[in-house]
């Protein structure tokens, strides 16, 4: 059995787990390395595809000022370190029912005076006449919105991390974690064998499979498969490319339902999907790959319903997983049986866009014991593993 010893690891390489890579680093460790199970580009849980929405406007004020951090440090500093463009501005568009998700969102972007404006179902037609509206109260026009080109930014840290010397370790699964060490042991399997790792400190990003590491999150963690559907719609092409067509949510029509997009990038089609949280829990080793039509027939009804253009094809699909929370706030907390141990869980679905954020904060927990970024501490009970609890 071999034994290698690290300043820091990580587990998990999805997009929190690298962007904690990432700031390990930038806090001046050396010796740092990451763990992943599969491939370092496999496609089994929640990082992979071509892109993602980023945005200001969110359910609370805390969600949104943490995305002003996002926006004004944190993606720029990682563009600026991978000397590419990972953000391409495209305008944000949430709407739906009065009562609900969409009555949240216009309060906190309100609140916090972000640059969007909260518009009546008149106007959010004019802005953006590709929706019809039918069940709207309104929508809100987030200025600062965008996809993030995800792939690019998977592989601009991979290529950041290991040019600064971390390594990288794939095809290994992590069996168990002695939390009881000091250093702590990571007992691991890959095809050559068994290796136990060592490590100063230890961040957790494992992803779908966070309860199979962290038995004591089985009540507050639940895994489910995602469909992503591409359509392409009759009109001109360049009317559905960033820039021209927007990122957009549905925020709770008709039935409670949430349903986003994207304009098309990287693939044919603009991307759609319904944002499923709850249900029968998806094992993420045995999920089928196959996209069944049940899965795309919803997806095709809301562009039918919500918008004016008509489905031209459908072009494809691809599945993810999310790892949701019963309120979909992250677990950004140290593990309650030892302070070395900083743990990144239950994204719920929009973790991408905060992630280097994210990465910061665990970085800077494992390291410090506290995060120097205020807008976190401030609602650092939120991020908790005790968590908040459902309010509806």
């Amino acid at each position: 059995m071999t034994h290698t010893h690290f300043e820091a690891l990580v587990i998990g390489g999805g997009i929190v787990g690298r962007c904690a890579l990432y700031h390990l680093q930038r806090q001046g460790l050396s010796h740092v390395g990451l763990v992943e199970r599969f491939g370092l580009d496999h496609v089994r849980g929640s990082s992979h595809s071509h892109s993602r929405i980023t945005r200001s406007a969110y359910v609370n004020p805390g969600y949104v000022r943490l995305m002003q951090v996002a926006h004004g440090q944190e993606w720029p500093r990682l563009e600026a370190d991978a000397g590419t463009r990972l953000i391409l501005p495209s305008s944000g568009c949430f709407f739906g029912p009065t009562g609900g998700t969409f009555d949240d969102y216009a309060r906190a972007v309100i609140e916090t005076g972000v640059n969007c404006d909260v518009l009546d179902v008149g106007d959010a037609r004019k802005r953006f006449p590709m929706f019809g509206f039918p069940t709207a109260a309104g929508a809100i026009h987030d200025h600062t919105a965008g996809v993030i080109a995800a792939a690019q930014s998977m592989t601009a840290l991979q290529r950041l991390t290991e040019k600064r010397g971390a390594t990288l370790i794939a095809h290994t699964r992590v069996l168990e974690i002695d939390v009881t060490t000091q250093p702590v042991t990571i007992s691991t399997r890959s095809d050559a064998g068994p290796v136990e790792l060592r490590a100063d400190r230890v961040i957790l990003c494992p992803g779908p499979w966070a309860v199979e590491l962290l038995p004591f999150l089985s009540k507050r963690l639940h895994v489910a498969r995602q469909t992503v559907g591409y359509f392409t719609l009759v009109g001109r092409a360049e009317d559905f490319a960033v820039g021209r067509f927007p990122v957009w949510g549905n925020l709770g029509a008709p039935e409670g339902e949430v349903f986003y997009g994207l304009p098309a990038f990287g693939r044919e089609g603009i991307k759609i999907a319904r944002h499923v949280v709850s249900g029968a829990a998806d094992d993420p080793d045995l999920s089928p790959e196959e996209v069944f039509a049940t899965e795309i027939e919803p997806l095709r009804e809301f562009i039918a319903r919500e918008f004016v253009p008509s489905v031209d094809r459908f072009v494809g699909a691809e599945h993810c997983h999310y790892t949701n929370t019963a309120t979909e706030d992250y677990i950004l907390d140290l593990h309650p049986d030892n302070e070395h141990i900083a743990i990144g869980a239950g994204f719920s679905g929009h973790g991408f866009k905060l992630a280097p954020v994210s990465g910061r904060i665990l970085a800077e927990l494992v390291t410090q014991g506290s995060s120097s970024i205020a807008e976190f501490e401030a609602m650092r009970d939120t991020f908790s593993i005790g968590g908040p609890q459902p309010s509806r």
